[in-house]
């Protein structure tokens, strides 16, 4: 039990850091990727509104068709020219028809012609413009007249200002690019490309990063718990110890008071003769005694489990037989019929004892708490790794709890029927503590018509 006790202080506490570390690591990069892609749809914006500057400004010619570099012969392209701590992109406009009137590669790294023609047809075509590749000399666009005022209606870009002869903007990405697109009147578009490869790049390490740390920050953690779980549980521990120690000192105590008892009881009804008082005497001497018994049991589990019994291999349907069959009388005599479905030859390796009690508990709980003149069904069968047995009987109302708190120790639905039947309220108790130290289960459920039913899952080796 201590032993449950402490995985489950382990487990509590690593579950309660696994919420805490994911949830840190989750908002750590949920504000990463929201920070970053912030930044680059401003810097997007950015060199959207220089591309449109120079369109209100200057117009085009022919001589802008090609792609525009750095002055100086062999000078390498690079982001950090005029204008490059914006990064690295590139500007293009298209005709109605498809075809590339102006671009500007001077920012975009060792981006081809070719590469921008193929970003450029990949890019959103909710404009219906595909790009052919082809060039054409642009006309130089006409401006509004002066004192002409942009309607506030008219087409903003994303950080809120307004494109002042666009009629449409969309948004999007391509491969390792973000791009901005706005339309005229006249049918042509101007397109402005961002790289944010290094963006994504240094979002996926520190990604990586912070799940890596977290995941040595687990396990140091982890290491720590089980270090200090001990510690933590051994005041509980303690207390546990000593309460199984008073139980079974107790409970060894008590059978010597108890088998005197017995004996003078028997001595009494040599001399006197039997009476009502003397029954009384023995029935709850009875009664104490076989409680005593059960809670020795009980301790006797929790401090070593099932590893204080020998186990054999047996004929279990065969022990499952006899057990029924010494019921039978019992039974009889309030009205009550047990049909059995067993298969046969079914063979365990478990410890013969607590497999015999495990069943005699069952049945007398059967028989004691069952309707008369009402029926048991008890069955058992096999798979290769498990037996299942199942015991059911009518009762005469199912309590209203949570049926597994039968299982409670000394729990009893009707503590005044209890008494009268001589229940200990501790025998259900003892089935479970049987079947879960074998790695096994017990679970009770209640049916219509007020039928109770009782499964229990025991390993066959």
């Amino acid at each position: 039990m201590i032993t449950e006790l402490r995985h489950r202080f382990i487990k509590t506490t690593m579950l309660v850091v696994t919420i805490l570390l994911v949830a840190f690591l989750a908002v750590l990069n949920c504000v990463n990727f929201a920070l970053s892609g912030r930044d680059s749809r401003i810097t997007l914006n950015r060199v959207m509104e220089r591309e449109m500057n120079q369109v209100r400004s200057e117009g085009r010619t022919a001589g802008a068709l090609a792609p525009q570099v750095p002055e100086g012969e062999g000078a390498p392209r690079t982001p950090y020219e005029e204008g490059g701590s914006l990064g690295i992109y590139f500007t293009a406009r298209v005709n109605e028809n498809g075809a590339i009137i102006h671009s500007d590669l001077s920012h975009a790294g060792d981006l081809t012609w070719d590469d921008m023609v193929e970003l450029l047809q990949k890019a959103d075509d909710s404009f219906g413009i595909e790009v052919s590749g082809e060039t054409e000399q642009e006309e130089p666009p006409a401006k509004p007249e002066e004192g002409t005022r942009v309607p506030e209606e008219g087409i903003k870009d994303p950080d809120g200002s307004l494109l002042w002869d666009a009629k449409r903007s969309e948004a999007g990405r391509t491969g390792s690019y973000m791009y901005q697109a706005a339309q005229y009147e006249d049918g042509s578009v101007t397109y402005a490309f961002l790289d944010i490869s290094r963006e994504t790049s240094a979002m996926v390490r520190i990604l990586v990063v912070t799940i890596a740390v977290g995941a040595g920050t687990w396990f140091l953690v982890l290491l720590l718990v089980v270090y200090l779980s001990r510690r933590a549980i051994a005041p509980i521990a303690e207390n546990i110890k000593r309460q199984r120690q008073f139980i079974t000192d107790a409970g060894h105590e008590l059978k010597t008071p108890l088998a005197v008892i017995l004996s003078n009881v028997d001595v009494q009804e040599l001399h006197g003769g039997k009476s009502k008082w003397l029954d009384n005497i023995r029935s709850q001497t009875l009664r104490l005694s076989d409680l005593t018994k059960q809670m020795l049991v009980l301790s006797k589990m929790d401090e070593s489990g099932s590893s204080s019994f020998a186990s054999t291999t047996f004929d279990a349907s065969a022990v499952m037989e006899d057990t029924v069959r010494i019921f039978r009388e019992s039974a009889s005599l309030r009205g009550m019929q047990i049909n059995t479905e067993i298969d046969p030859g079914i063979q365990i390796t478990f410890s013969r004892e607590q497999y015999q009690q495990m069943l005699e508990l069952l049945m007398d709980n059967a028989v004691k708490y069952g309707k008369e003149d009402g029926e048991i069904s008890v069955s058992m069968h096999a798979n290769r790794k498990t037996v299942r047995m199942t015991f059911r009987n009518k009762c005469e109302e199912l309590p209203d709890i949570e049926p597994n708190r039968l299982f409670d120790r000394f729990y009893r639905a009707d503590t005044s029927r209890s008494r009268q039947t001589g229940g200990s309220g501790i025998g259900l108790a003892v089935v479970r503590a049987i079947a879960e130290n074998s790695g096994g289960k017990a679970n009770v459920y209640f049916r219509p018509d007020n039928v109770i039913e009782f499964v229990i899952e025991i390993p066959r080796n």
